[in-house]
């Protein structure tokens, strides 16, 4: 309503020019005022915030991290037992639908930048160059940013060091990382960790700036309208990021029912001071989904992968800047993994090998096909051997790192199944083992379970030589808790 009001202030301006003889004097005059316009209008968001940051900070509780829904993988892959005579009865396995941890429903990300600066032109002639996932990116900044200075870290001086902010020419920095997020696609998440490099960028030649520069990302974020604020502990200052998602490994404080984390710091449990006001009543949570596939480099590498029940090979190729951009991605929910886009080569690879091979095959065909290549083609190892942490992969990174284990695979499986097959696919969260389960459109035999009226069977991609609807014994009567995740539509 704010931004609907301030532009039909100016409208009869541009109506004006629209009719003036010397229609591109007037039209310069136009964004001149628009500019000017504009300035005043987030001078006086600024302006309002800044006065609240000077009185309304409180004492909060820093939360310990929150565990993976997942504990350690078992150190190797369950196999069938190949002498077993007689296939036993198929058995209807104890689920539960996982409750979402998230408080709102993210939305895909809009076409247009997400920012409250208009995207008119500035003049930058300072710039800093960031290399992130394997990319430059030259972002104006104003260069008495160096030179700017927190006194303390008290309320009031916080509030000044806000004021001296929002004075200085941010807007084409502001305006560029938008930019950069719509040009690259990148998530929420992609330009977050974008921000805090460039801040640390400003004062690379003071190490001591750590309060400047936690509190100038804050600044960013808010302009970019990010929900996310600035804590105190004794002696320093951290950013927290609101997210509707669980994230995990993560400390986080609660404010207004709301988990902010530490993305960029980190912080045990203790009392921290900070404030309940939001810089804008339009600020949202930063959203780990990944909608689109990221665009930044046209590095393609390539993988020749082994199906051993047809004895062929296939090639499948994957974007190394994906590689990249997925690195250290804070570990979220599972259905992100699952749904996240995944990079036109690996996809367009993925139908290219796997079409003809599925060509003309039944629906339970298909799927063993697609099962005994995912049990066969990847060497097994848990996280914890691989990465000395627990970390979960996206699609493509399958390809990337030498080695997976039953998330890596419960995740892939299920996009090819989807992608290629057109069938709906669950994950099911054991207590130490993730797998899946698909709605098949024929009837098939083996271990299930029903959801929403619709019964869906077992298939589990890294029980080594089982096929549709063999579950490992282990876990037969450990209840699963079902994670859904979207569907995909099939290729022509």
């Amino acid at each position: 309503m704010k931004n609907l009001l301030l532009l039909l202030s100016i409208l009869p301006i541009f109506v004006h020019a629209q009719n003036d003889q010397n229609f591109e004097k007037s039209f310069e005059e136009f964004q001149q005022t628009i500019n000017q316009t504009f300035n005043a209008f987030q001078d006086s968001i600024n302006a309002v915030f800044a006065k609240a940051l000077e009185e309304q900070w409180e004492e909060f509780q820093v939360f310990a991290k929150i565990p993976a829904p997942v504990k350690p993988n078992p150190k190797v892959p369950p196999v069938v037992d190949t002498l077993i005579k007689e296939i036993p009865k198929p058995v209807e396995i104890p689920v539960k639908e996982i409750e979402t941890p998230q408080k709102e429903e993210p939305k895909p990300q809009e076409e247009e930048p997400k920012s409250v600066v208009p995207n008119l032109p500035q003049i930058a002639p300072f710039y800093k160059t960031i290399n992130l996932w394997n990319a430059t990116f030259n972002i104006p900044y104003d260069i008495t940013l160096e030179t700017t200075t927190l006194t303390n870290i008290q309320e009031k001086s916080i509030a000044e060091f806000w004021r001296t902010l929002s004075h200085t020419e941010f807007e084409p920095a502001v305006n560029a990382l938008a930019e950069i997020k719509r040009q690259y696609a990148l998530n929420d998440y992609g330009l977050a960790l974008l921000c805090s490099e460039y801040a640390k960028s400003i004062w690379t030649n003071n190490t001591q700036k750590y309060n400047e520069t936690n509190l100038f990302l804050i600044f960013l974020l808010n302009q970019l309208l990010f929900d996310a604020k600035i804590v105190r502990k004794a002696n320093h200052l951290e950013p927290v990021i609101y997210s509707p998602q669980t994230v995990y490994a993560m400390s986080y404080i609660t404010i207004n029912g709301k988990q902010y984390y530490f993305l960029f710091s980190t912080s045990e449990s203790s009392s921290i001071f900070s404030y309940k006001i939001n810089f804008s009543e339009k600020v949202a949570g930063l959203d780990f989904n990944i909608y689109k596939p990221i665009n930044i480099t046209a590095n393609v590498a390539e993988k020749e992968l082994k199906i051993k029940k047809l004895n062929k090979t296939v090639k499948l190729q994957y974007a190394e800047d994906a590689i990249a951009y997925y690195k250290n991605y804070p570990q979220v929910n599972a259905d992100i993994y699952a749904n996240a886009a995944v990079s036109n080569v690996f996809k367009n690879s993925v139908i290219k090998e796997f079409k003809p091979l599925l060509k003309e095959k039944t629906e339970q065909e298909a799927v063993d096909i697609l099962l005994n290549f995912m049990q066969y083609a990847f060497e097994y190892k848990t996280d914890d051997e691989q990465y000395g942490y627990e970390k979960w992969n996206f699609c493509e990174e399958n390809l990337y790192y030498p080695y997976n284990d039953c998330e890596d695979r419960a995740f892939l499986f299920s996009w090819l199944v989807r992608e290629l097959l057109h069938l709906d696919v669950v994950l099911l969260l054991f207590s130490d083992h993730v797998s899946t389960a698909i709605h098949f459109n024929t009837p098939v035999a083996g271990d299930y379970f029903f959801l929403d009226g619709q019964k869906f069977t077992i298939c589990d991609p890294t029980y080594i030589g089982a096929t549709i609807g063999m579950m490992p014994p282990e876990y037969i009567n450990d209840k699963a808790e079902i994670v859904r995740i979207k569907r995909f539509e099939i290729w022509d």
